[in-house]
């Protein structure tokens, strides 16, 4: 493998940015990559405690393992991570029969249930295009939009696309757009993600994605 040596604080963007926007994190960047950096719980709520948590766990594995390939293997290890904040079976792909979806402004999202080869399928289907970065972006939208687990599929989503990123060199980071100065950018995000997800109009996500997500890597010292 040819990535820089990360440290899990180092992935604090990523963490925060899907903290916030997904599942609600109330601390700031400040909190959280203390937190990171030192595992200190002081202060946080149990909700904020277990997301943290749980996305630590899941940065520490992507850090591990990220390779230059990806495959349903490494998704479905990717939400395993995800125990005290997610669903009873973490790392399990989800049933029909369990008929799991998201509401969206746009009515609810119910996409079927994948096999562990439709799974594998999907995601040689988002990473062929040789450009890692646009592969990033794909695999994100793809997996997010499948719903292939009970719960924390978008966390999973980004998890997954930042280890191909940092498997491959890319020297940017997949981080979910947010600015605590303007609350209007995470929900433009929220609302053509679900475009995405209804009608499968995935350009404005990604353009989103490109231009307010891919964040530089600086390592931190």
């Amino acid at each position: 493998m040819h990535h820089v040596a990360l440290s899990v604080a180092d992935f604090a963007p990523v963490v925060y940015s899907a903290g916030k926007v997904f599942d609600g994190l109330s601390v700031g960047r400040l909190e959280t990559e203390n937190f990171l950096r030192s595992g200190r719980l002081d202060g946080l709520s149990r909700a904020d405690r277990a997301l943290l948590e749980d996305l630590r766990d899941a940065t520490q594995f992507v850090i591990d393992h990220a390779g230059p390939a990806i495959d349903a293997e490494f998704v479905r290890a990717v939400n395993a991570t995800i125990t005290r904040s997610g669903a009873l079976h973490p790392g399990q792909l989800r049933t029909q029969a369990q008929g799991i979806g998201v509401a969206t402004p746009y009515g609810r999202h119910t996409p079927d249930a994948l096999s562990d080869d439709a799974l594998q399928a999907l995601i040689d289907h988002a990473t062929h295009g040789g450009n890692v970065r646009e592969d990033a972006v794909d695999v994100f939208v793809a997996l997010a939009k499948a719903q292939p687990f009970e719960d924390g599929n978008k966390r999973t989503a980004v998890f997954v696309a930042n280890g191909l990123l940092i498997g491959s060199g890319a020297g940017v980071l997949l981080t979910i757009p947010v600015d605590d100065n303007d609350p209007s950018l995470a929900e433009t995000f929220n609302v053509l993600l679900a475009q995405a997800y209804i009608y499968d109009e995935r350009d404005g996500v990604k353009e989103l994605l490109r231009r307010r997500g891919l964040t530089e890597f600086i390592p931190i010292q």
